[in-house]
């Protein structure tokens, strides 16, 4: 089952997790950041956690979106969950895209 959830976030001037999701898919999930900021540059990252609490970096997913720009990565990890932390003081739209084989007991929440 393909699961699709795209909302829009405001992402604090000092940079901050705007969103977190489970990593629960079968496949890594692909993630979609949209710059709506006419002027000002999003700054972002991914980050992993296994319990919600501690947040660690992951490599080679810090981006600059530019304004009316987006970035698309494929976000692998082996951790529980998953976050977007951004900053700029702009608005972003978040689209997130999972995989999960079969039927699902438990869609969870994006």
């Amino acid at each position: 089952m393909l699961a699709l959830k795209t909302v829009i976030y405001t992402a604090p001037a000092i940079a901050d997790r705007v969103v977190e999701f489970r990593n629960n898919g079968d496949l890594s999930p692909y993630c979609v950041v949209e710059n709506l900021d006419a002027v000002a540059s999003a700054a972002i990252r991914f980050q992993e956690s296994d319990d919600g609490s501690t947040w660690t970096d992951i490599p080679n997913t810090t981006k600059t979106i530019n304004p009316g720009a987006s970035d698309g990565q494929i976000v692998t990890s082996s951790r529980a969950r998953i976050a977007l932390h951004a900053g700029g003081n702009v608005q972003v739209s978040f689209g997130l895209v999972r995989q999960v084989d079969g039927a699902p007991v438990d869609l969870g929440t994006a």
